[in-house]
């Protein structure tokens, strides 16, 4: 009969720590007990092989230990013990865990056992017991640290040369000493932990188990719910968590969803938790992203055969521009590409690579994409590069208007590679630091205010608007006003009466990109990875297809109901879109209130508006119908292609049962999918950008013969005679903007790496004088470059001069 004590150091001395290696209890019955420690019960047998365990003892023994009844604390009180000491082999090489699917896990004996042991806790880690993987160990330590209060975690291990780990220790959260003494820290230097040694059929068991603690224990579930251990989220809810942040959902709203989804009384997830998952997910998708983002571009050209992706890479293999446009966008672009917006605001990505998006309107009044390109810097010739090969893809096509803000390297790429479309700017950009600029004559003189937006914005006459915008000026005595020079000196390029001749779909701003960027922001989270990027990218265009399909089933599954009864009225929803249609009947509606005063001297109706108080306005319309077209001096078919409320009124007049068939651009009916985007007009087939093109050059030649003082008109073939004149000047004229070679996306070499990360700065120190000296140097830059943002003009930005004979070309 020996003790435990006695046995225990016979044990070590004989055949080492290791001897408790493989411990096996059996009851007289021979069933297998597989928990560490004696039971209530019957007189067992336990045989425990000996090992040479870690300590490299060498050996084996079998013990046979006679218990009596009781039962004591820890292991057994009375043992008799043979030996006949064995060498065992253990497993130096193998899979991470054993395989067992039939055998009964140690949460499932501890649990079983639970009953005979009233004073100890459930999962209480006894030596010797076994396991068939390490997570399960862990599991069942963990589940022990919660009932006892402490956390855990995972301290020293140990792989040999097959890269196979032997042993393993879990221990107290509070194991160790924090390297600042000064910080504060939880450590305090407990030794409570377990040994965990590998067996030759790949399972582990506990080899040292140390349960006593020099610091306190946590009482409570809300304490216990502090330890990291105690903290950790299961996969689904992590996969969960990866699908919330995927979609733009903020941390915090996570935190908010988490915690609603655990019900009234559960325990929310802790927001540093959460964080942390957060912070790895985020490190996960930066890791290998340019081969992440190929491998997306690849799949997406195997679902789309006409997508096209252009890349610049420099000498290194890093990534410096990309461009790519799905066969959607080319199509789209095809039908709807006369005018389009481009900016290139956002920059919400990991890269802070400005993104630049080619944006216009579908015949439903929606914003489409025509495609995206990633920049490094905005300088002239990447807005080349961009330009040049976004016209490439598009076989060569370019469009008719294109407006985007102030930058002058990007009026400068267009000037070189967009040379026959029409450059505007944004009125917003232009018109958004009045503000500022004029102070106290804005903000206080209401009279001025609501002077100077009625003149920007609903006058359509250049030489009213002109003689106005002198009388403004002069009448707030704000002539010297440099902020008022500079924006008149350019009022070609913003202002509506030099926009109503040049066909922009209704745009005077980039309202189209801005919107696409805001509704963008609601995809992509920030500093998202390229490849997530890409790929939010693509559902953002996915939703906008989404939205166009919904609104082609209203237009052919909603009928509208006519409210003014007039034929044209019914002619117009049959061949425009629910969209047009609507803004239409608006222009209807309002025809009503003009009168027609007579007819002109070149036979075009006089109309003059009918106030609700009886009076009529000063302000004359002159309208033109010349039988499949009509004309108007206002501008707005022009702009828009659509007929104005006094084309209307004249078309009620005349008792016209149908829309004439050359002011209908194929761009705004019902089926342009269906169609080739051609409409009859003018007695031969057009397109709605040829359609618009031929207006333009008429108009101009209407407004040459009025400069020349020729009062006559002209009919169709005098007007091609002097188009085709018009054609070979504009000719001569784009040949003298020099040709410049733009080297083309267009190669087999693919990008090896991603652009460096942009370095974020800290926030700058504001307390100190140097600091306050440095914040005003940079609000005077600042300045300075507004008042040098539009200082850069191009040739077609020229309004007024002081010459008396002016070129063709200059003539707005």
């Amino acid at each position: 009969m020996f003790d435990t004590a006695s046995t225990a150091a016979v044990l070590a001395a004989t055949c080492g720590e290791g001897a408790w290696a493989d411990e096996t209890f059996r009851r007289d019955s021979g069933e297998v007990d597989g928990f560490g420690g004696r039971l209530n019960g019957p007189p067992m047998v336990v045989g425990i092989e000996g090992d040479t365990g870690e300590q490299g003892g060498i050996g084996s023994s079998t013990v046979t230990m006679q218990a009596t009844g009781g039962a004591p604390a820890g292991r057994n009180e009375r043992l008799t013990t043979s030996y006949d000491c064995k060498k065992r082999k253990r497993g130096m090489s193998g899979p991470d865990a054993k395989i067992a699917p039939t055998e009964e896990s140690a949460l499932s004996r501890a649990i079983k056992s639970s009953i005979d042991r009233k004073s100890e806790a459930i999962f209480f880690p006894y030596e010797g017991t076994r396991f068939n993987s390490f997570e399960e160990a862990k599991e069942f330590y963990n589940l022990y640290s919660w009932e006892v209060g402490f956390g855990i975690r995972t301290s020293r291990g140990r792989t040999n040369s097959n890269s196979y780990t032997t042993k393993k220790d879990l221990c107290c959260s509070c194991e160790g000493m924090s390297r600042n003494p000064k910080a504060a820290s939880c450590r305090t230097g407990c030794k409570a932990m377990i040994r965990l040694l590998r067996l030759k059929d790949h399972s582990w068991y506990i080899s040292r188990s140390i349960t006593e603690h020099n610091h306190s224990l946590s009482a409570t579930c809300g304490e216990k719910k502090q330890w990291l251990s105690h903290s950790e989220i299961d996969p689904l809810t992590k996969d969960f968590i990866r699908k919330l942040r995927e979609n733009n959902v903020t941390t915090g709203r996570v935190c908010n969803i988490l915690g609603t989804s655990r019900g009234v009384g559960g325990f929310p997830v802790r927001r540093e938790v959460i964080r942390s998952v957060c912070a790895r997910l985020a490190q996960h998708n930066i890791e290998d992203d340019i081969s992440k983002t190929l491998t997306l571009l690849d799949k997406m050209k195997v679902d789309d055969p006409m997508m096209v992706v252009r890349y610049k890479v420099d000498e290194g293999g890093r990534i410096v521009h990309m461009l790519w446009c799905t066969g959607k966008n080319q199509q789209n672009y095809d039908r709807f590409g006369d005018a389009m917006t481009f900016d290139t605001t956002y920059r919400t990505n990991l890269y802070n690579m400005p993104f630049g998006l080619f944006v216009r309107v579908n015949n439903h009044f929606q914003s489409v994409v025509f495609g995206g390109v990633l920049l490094t810097s905005e300088k002239t010739e990447d807005f080349e590069w961009a330009f040049a090969n976004f016209k490439d893809i598009m076989k060569g096509k370019e469009p008719m208007t294109i407006l985007t803000d102030q930058c002058q390297a990007m009026a400068a790429a267009i000037k070189t590679t967009l040379q026959t479309s029409r450059h505007r700017w944004c009125k917003w950009h232009v018109l958004r630091k009045a503000k500022q600029w004029l102070g106290n004559v804005y903000t206080k003189n209401t009279g001025f205010k609501s002077e100077f937006n009625k003149l920007v914005t609903e006058e359509v006459s250049i030489i009213k608007f002109e003689r106005r915008w002198r009388q403004l000026v002069r009448k707030y005595g704000v002539e010297k006003n440099k902020y008022l020079k500079r924006i008149y000196k350019h009022r070609g390029m913003w202002a509506r009466p030099y926009f109503m001749h040049v066909f922009c779909a209704g745009m005077t701003s980039t309202q189209r990109s801005e919107s696409a960027n805001h509704m963008l922001k609601g995809f992509i989270q920030r500093s998202a990875p390229m490849h997530i990027f890409v790929s939010k990218f693509n559902e953002f265009q996915n939703d906008r297809i989404a939205q166009e399909e919904k609104e082609i089933h209203v237009t052919k599954q909603m009928k509208r109901k006519r409210r003014i009864g007039v034929p044209i009225e019914r002619h117009a929803e049959e061949i425009y879109t629910r969209a047009m249609y609507d803004r239409l009947y608006n222009e209807l509606y309002h025809a009503g209130s003009y009168l027609i005063k007579g007819r002109g001297a070149d036979e075009a109706y006089i109309l003059v508006h009918y106030k609700e108080d009886g009076a009529t306005d000063e302000k004359l319309f002159l309208v033109k119908d010349s039988g499949n077209f009509i004309s108007c001096s206002c501008g707005l078919y022009n702009h828009v292609g659509m007929l104005c409320r006094h084309a209307l009124k004249v078309l009620m007049h005349l008792d016209r049962t149908e829309l004439p068939s050359g002011n209908i651009l194929a761009r705004w009916r019902r089926d342009v999918a269906c169609e080739t985007g051609h409409v009859s007009g003018q007695g031969v087939e057009t397109s709605s950008l040829e359609s618009a093109t031929y207006i333009q050059k008429k108009l101009m030649v209407r407004r040459v013969l009025a400069k020349a003082g020729v009062e006559r008109t002209l009919d169709e073939s005098g007007y091609k005679e002097a188009m085709d004149a018009l054609d070979k000047i504009i000719s001569v004229r784009t040949t003298r903007v020099e040709e410049k070679k733009i080297e083309l996306g267009e190669t087999s070499e693919k990008p090896t790496s991603c652009p460096k990360r942009a370095v974020k700065k800290g926030r700058r120190q504001n307390t100190s004088l140097k600091s306050y000296k440095a914040s005003l140097k940079e609000q005077n830059k600042r300045k300075k470059y507004e008042e040098d943002e539009i200082s850069s003009t191009s040739d077609n930005e020229q309004v007024t001069g002081t010459r008396k004979t002016k070129a063709l070309w200059e003539i707005e």
